[in-house]
């Protein structure tokens, strides 16, 4: 092989990676810019029922009407069972849902949360039960 068919070649493999590094860094192709928060009812949380707020914004911070929410509620040391249900969308990007915390000690709620664009989203927060 001659030096101009090593450049070329080399060429054509610079110019490729640099086509798919452009692709992994455009932030259209990140699915986690939206934003998601929990809150709680009581805070802090005790044994006892608890209502779960979840605030869903969109990647601008416009509230989220229309989303579908759902969540599992477990403990993250002891088996306690899951929880799982729907939330109830309250207006302007709120969403509800109830569970019940059997002990003290942190607990996991995990969102899966389907855009009205059908993009999926899903966050985990932790929670301490005091």
């Amino acid at each position: 092989m001659n030096t101009k068919t090593v450049l070329i070649i080399l060429a054509i493999m610079i110019g490729i990676i640099m086509i798919f590094g452009f692709k992994v860094m455009s932030p259209g192709n990140n699915s986690s810019v939206n934003e998601i928060s929990l809150s709680t009812q009581p805070d802090p949380l005790q044994p006892g029922p608890a209502t779960f707020m979840i605030d869903v914004k969109d990647k601008s911070g416009k509230p989220v009407d229309n989303a579908k929410v759902f969540f599992d509620l477990n403990m993250t040391n002891m088996n306690m069972g899951t929880q799982r249900g729907d939330a109830v969308a309250q207006g302007n990007g709120l969403y509800s849902a109830m569970g019940r915390i059997t002990m003290r000690g942190p607990w996991r709620v995990s969102t899966k949360i389907t855009m009205p664009d059908g993009n999926i989203e899903n966050r985990d927060f932790i929670v301490n039960v005091l």
